[in-house]
């Protein structure tokens, strides 16, 4: 007797074990093999070859393997047959394209560069080209050696009151051969010349430009403040284009030097007059903070955000400790110098008790400036504080560090404090507690990934 039931290898016709079409994965296997063996595909149907035309129309539906078409998709793994985390060699068949956690590709998506950790050149060029080699060490030494030759011929331009044509014809000529220096480096190509293309653009560009902003200060020689507003602007667009040139840093630093001039002279011609000399120490506060949010919220847009913000805040920092210390400096040192009389917060008066009488030194000094110049410090550590935990850069985390930690002594002196163990017993338990508050977020952080990495519990 002849058993005609299908065999256990063998499904039997229309049961429901017949495996579904395979859909394509495309973001974790690509076909390179042509010709992938016959059983790695199912049409679905039972049909052959004949019925493609029939479900041409049909995008869904697997096709079967023809000799004469292109190559079907690779199949879908299943969770039994997915690969661990480390990822295989690739074979002569497939490609492994390596993926996170959330199926986005390592190196990035297409037409995105991946992460540059040594700088504007491209990780896939060769390693000669993310180095400059001695190409650093001769444009540093040309470097200083033209940048003296500026200095020379302007300190000598004028120093008799008239323009001296020979030292500055030799300024003009040194200036104008920096930037052509910088123009030829900015001409070559970006790919091939790397980091020594960037330093030949960079270095010669900067001192350049600072190059042109004295010898149009020495060429014009007038007091007014639009030759302020020429050379800031010629600054400003100057290193603008070198930093399209070569993406670096300097001139950026460049850039902020020529807003900041520009900035002093416009409050001084349109705002100074309407705000009075009562209180210059936080007139200055406030000019100081406006000028460091404006330009590390404009720089934020520039793939040198970080950058543009930490140099601002360098700027600002030292700015308020300058404040800072003229208030030092007119509570303790010029009383001693001056022989000022008066207390703090009035006018002094002259030997007749008259103002400012001869041989007077007339100094105002309110201790209430002293506080607002801590609040607007205050204010710029908190955001600085911010933009550290956004752009992960740890310029913007020592600014906040260093900003209570030199100005809040300075302003126990200025404010002559008499029990500074109250101040610093004060910061030192607000400090503790706030690094306490840091220890247990970061707890609750590291648990929150440890439960995105092993969603069970029991692993």
């Amino acid at each position: 007797m002849t058993d005609d039931s299908p065999s256990p290898d063998q499904p039997a016709a229309g049961s429901s074990d017949t495996p579904p079409p395979f859909e394509p994965d495309r973001t974790v296997m690509r076909p390179r093999d042509p010709q992938p063996p016959a059983d790695a595909f199912y049409d679905g149907d039972g049909d052959d070859g004949d019925s493609a035309g029939d479900s041409a129309g049909d995008p869904g539906e697997t096709q079967p393997l023809r000799a004469d078409g292109p190559p079907p998709p690779p199949p879908t793994m299943t969770p039994a047959d997915a690969p661990s985390t480390e990822f295989a060699p690739a074979s002569p068949v497939t490609t492994a394209i390596p993926t996170g956690n959330d199926g986005i590709p390592l190196g990035g998506f297409a037409g995105e560069p991946p992460a540059q950790p040594g700088g504007p050149t491209e990780p896939e060029f060769p390693m000669r080209a993310s180095r400059a080699g001695f190409t650093g060490a001769v444009v540093a030494i040309g470097t200083g050696l033209l940048a003296a030759a500026v200095v020379i011929a302007a300190v000598r331009a004028r120093s008799d009151g008239d323009l001296d044509w020979s030292n500055y014809g030799i300024a003009l000529a040194a200036t104008g051969g920096l930037l052509a220096i910088a123009l030829l480096g900015a001409l070559s190509s970006r790919k091939t010349g790397g980091r020594a293309r960037e330093d030949v653009v960079t270095w010669p560009g900067v001192v350049g430009i600072l190059g042109v902003a004295v010898c149009i200060g020495i060429g014009i020689d007038d007091d007014g403040n639009w030759v302020g507003y020429l050379i800031g602007s010629v600054v400003v667009v100057l290193a603008a284009i070198g930093y399209v040139a070569a993406r670096r840093a300097a001139f950026v630093v460049v850039a902020i030097a020529g807003l900041a001039l520009i900035y002093g002279l416009a409050f001084d011609d349109f705002v100074a007059d309407s705000i009075g000399d009562g209180h210059p120490e936080v007139t200055g506060a406030v000019l100081v903070s406006v000028f460091v949010v404006v330009v590390t919220l404009l720089g934020w847009a520039l793939p040198s955000r970080a950058v543009t913000g930490v140099v601002v805040g360098v700027f600002g920092l030292v700015g308020l400790v300058g404040i800072m210390l003229s208030f030092i400096a007119a509570r303790y040192f010029v009383p001693f110098f001056f022989g000022a009389v008066g207390g703090f917060g009035e006018e002094p008066g002259g030997p007749d008790g008259a103002d400012g009488g001869p041989g007077w030194f007339a100094v105002t000094f309110h201790e209430s400036d002293v506080w607002w110049v801590l609040a607007f410090a205050a204010v710029l550590t908190v955001l600085w504080a911010l933009a550290a935990a956004v752009s992960n850069h740890s310029g913007f985390t020592i600014l906040a560090i260093a900003a209570p930690a030199i100005l809040v002594p300075l302003a126990t002196a200025a404010l002559a404090a008499e029990h500074p163990s109250v101040w610093a017993g004060v910061l030192a338990g607000a400090g503790g507690v706030v690094l306490l508050g840091g220890v247990v977020l970061a707890r609750l952080r590291g648990r929150r990934t440890a439960n995105e990495l092993s969603p069970d519990p029991s692993v």
